[in-house]
């Protein structure tokens, strides 16, 4: 008799808690609902927030090319879309404050 294995917990990678993106990031758990607001993509399994580590990687790394466009565009010279740059990346990405 052959024994066929559907489910390799090798294969698949887990899902990622509150805590575990905070980790993965650097920041607490209490910003990670202020980045979930800012699209950083996760799922509800019952009550609880998941996240796929390979969709918040792939987020971060969306992120970082935005913000080096606006930062671009922001440097540019061409003081119209300079500003509005700048703007877009004030709103998008505030510094928070410390």
């Amino acid at each position: 008799m052959t024994t066929t294995t559907i489910f390799d917990e090798h294969a698949v990678a887990p899902l990622w808690a509150t805590r575990d993106v905070a980790k993965f990031l650097g920041c607490s758990e209490r910003q990670i609902p202020r980045l979930r607001d800012e699209g950083l993509p996760a799922v509800r399994v019952g009550g609880l927030v998941r996240f796929i580590p390979s969709k918040v990687m792939t987020w971060l790394e969306c992120r970082d090319e935005r913000v080096r466009q606006l930062a671009d565009i922001a440097v540019s010279g061409d003081e119209d879309n300079a500003e509005c740059a700048a703007a877009d990346l004030a709103r998008e990405f505030p510094i928070p404050l410390s």
